[in-house]
């Protein structure tokens, strides 16, 4: 009886082990998806300050409607992203 409540015991230790291991692995799992979800939006943040940054220099030197327009979109869109 006593060999049977031990046997028991041991595999509820096992199974409650066997949880958390599995949650600790989806955790890993889930953190390192949210960490190349977050390189990807500062990979965008940087080519559209790129960008920004570069219509306003050709702005200063030829002013053009287009371009400007191009330029109230991408800081709308850089609104956006923060």
């Amino acid at each position: 009886m006593n060999g049977s409540k031990n046997a028991n015991a041991s595999l509820t230790h096992a199974k409650i082990v066997n949880e958390y291991e599995n949650k600790v692995w989806s955790l890993k799992r889930e953190n390192k998806r949210l960490k190349a979800y977050k390189d990807k939006i500062e990979n965008a943040r940087y080519a559209l300050k790129i960008q920004i940054y570069s219509l306003e220099k050709s702005l200063d030197k030829k002013p053009d409607k287009v371009k400007q327009a191009q330029l109230q979109s991408l800081l709308e869109i850089q609104g956006e992203l923060k």
